[in-house]
C-alpha cells in the first residue's frame, strides 16, 4: 500500500491561481513541520499545478459514479501520516467540515493542521457546531484574520488556535519567488476581476461594475497612455474569469488591452504583477501577490475576507472600494495617484507578514 508522509486538502487542481499558490506554501510547510517527502494533494490525476511542485495526485480524472473523488480522498487520508488543510476559506459548511474532520480520523498519526485558513460565514447552525468539533479535533489551526481567530475562540475555546496569516507570504523569500519578481515596471494597468455574481442570477450587478470600470480606465488612459491586462486567476471553463474579462475588453473598445490565460504555475502570476505599473484587484490573492511584489493596488472587495485582508495589511481606506459600489471617478483618480507616485503602501511590512504566515508551521501542536 502506497503511504504519503502528509495529505494536502484544499480547492486543489482546479485552474485557480490563488489556490494554487496555497498549495505550494502548504507543502512547503508540510516539509519544514513534518519533514515530509511523499506528500499527496487532493487533486485530480491530470491536474498540472500539483505535478509542477512534485505531488503526488489522488483522485480520478474524471468520476466514474458518484462519490467516487470522496472515496478517493478517504483513502488517501487512510495512507497519510499527517493531514493539513492549506489555506482558504474552507469552513463554513457543515457537509464539508465533516468530511475534514474524517480526514483527520482516518490518517496513521493524530498530528494534524489546519493553516491560514479562513472561519465563515456559517451556512447555518450545524455548520457553526461542526466547525467547533473539527477545531477540537485539530491538533493546532492557525487562523489567518482576526475575525476567525475571534469566532475560533467563542465556539471552541479549549482548541488549539493562534491568530496567524494567509500562507501567501510565507513563500516570500524562496528562492523561485524571488526570481519571478520583475526587473522593472511596464507602462501597464492589470485588472483581476471575479465573476460572482453571474452565478447568482445577479448579472445586472456585475454589468453596472463592468461599466464602471471600463469609465474609468477610459478617461485614465486617454491622458496616460496604459495597456490594459485582464488577468485571469481563475481558469474554469465555466466558472472561470475569462467570460468577464471577456466583457470588459469589448467596452474598452480601441484601447490597448490584452488578456492574460490562467497559467498552471502561481509565480507567473507573481511575475504579470510585479512587472505592472498597479492593478485593479478584485481577485483576493491578486491582491495578496501585489502587495508581496509592492505593486500598487486597488481593492475591489466584494467578501469578508478582502475586507480582513485590507485591514490586516493596513492598506489605505482611499485605495480600497466596495465591489458593488465603484465609482467611475474614483477609479480615475486612484490610477492617476499611483503613475504620479501619490499611492500609499500598506503599513505592514512584507517581512511581518512573512513571520505572521510562518506561525502557521512554528506553532507547537
Amino acid at each position: 500500500m502506497e503511504k504519503f508522509d502528509a495529505l494536502l486538502v484544499g480547492f486543489y487542481g482546479m485552474r485557480n491561481t490563488g489556490d494554487d499558490m496555497l498549495m505550494a506554501a502548504a507543502a512547503a510547510g508540510a516539509r519544514q513541520k513534518f519533514k515530509a517527502e511523499r506528500i499527496a494533494v487532493t487533486a485530480a490525476k491530470d491536474s498540472e499545478a500539483p505535478l509542477r511542485l512534485d505531488l503526488i495526485n489522488t483522485q480520478s480524472r474524471q468520476q466514474r459514479f458518484k462519490g467516487q473523488d470522496r472515496l478517493l480522498k478517504y483513502w488517501a487520508a487512510k495512507r497519510s501520516e499527517h493531514i493539513i488543510i492549506g489555506g482558504g476559506s474552507v469552513l463554513h459548511t457543515a457537509k464539508d467540515i465533516h468530511q475534514k474532520r474524517q480526514y483527520l480520523s482516518l490518517a496513521q498519526s493524530t498530528q494534524h493542521i489546519a493553516a491560514g485558513v479562513g472561519i465563515g460565514p456559517f451556512a447555518d447552525n450545524k455548520a457553526e457546531q461542526a466547525c467547533a468539533q473539527f477545531l477540537n479535533a485539530c491538533s493546532f489551526t492557525g487562523l489567518r484574520d482576526r475575525d476567525s481567530y475571534d469566532i475560533a475562540r467563542s465556539i471552541a475555546p479549549n482548541a488549539n488556535v493562534a491568530l496567524t496569516f494567509d500562507l501567501a507570504p510565507g513563500l516570500r523569500y524562496e528562492p523561485e519567488f524571488i526570481s519571478s519578481l520583475a526587473e522593472q515596471r511596464e507602462p501597464a494597468i492589470g485588472i483581476a476581476l471575479c465573476p460572482v455574481e453571474r452565478f447568482a442570477g445577479r448579472e445586472d450587478l456585475e454589468l453596472a461594475r463592468l461599466k464602471s470600470i471600463a469609465t474609468g480606465l477610459q478617461k485614465f488612459c486617454a491622458n496616460q497612455p496604459h495597456e490594459i491586462r485582464l488577468i485571469d486567476f481563475n481558469g474554469h471553463t465555466q466558472l472561470g474569469d475569462h467570460g468577464v474579462h471577456e466583457q470588459l475588453k469589448v467596452m474598452l473598445g480601441d484601447l490597448p488591452c490584452k488578456i492574460i490565460d490562467y497559467q498552471a504555475n502561481p509565480y507567473t502570476a507573481i511575475n504579470e504583477i510585479s512587472k505592472l505599473g498597479g492593478i485593479v484587484a478584485m481577485r483576493l490573492h491578486a491582491a495578496i501577490f501585489a502587495y508581496l511584489s509592492d505593486t500598487p493596488c486597488l481593492a475591489l472587495n466584494y467578501h469578508p475576507k478582502c475586507h480582513n485582508w485590507c485591514r490586516d495589511i493596513g492598506q489605505a481606506s482611499e485605495f480600497a472600494s466596495d465591489s458593488g459600489q465603484i465609482d467611475p471617478e474614483w477609479l480615475y483618480q486612484r490610477l492617476l495617484d499611483i503613475v504620479g507616485n501619490h499611492y500609499i503602501p500598506p503599513t505592514l511590512d512584507v517581512a511581518e507578514a512573512y513571520r505572521k504566515a510562518q506561525l502557521n508551521w512554528n506553532h507547537p501542536l
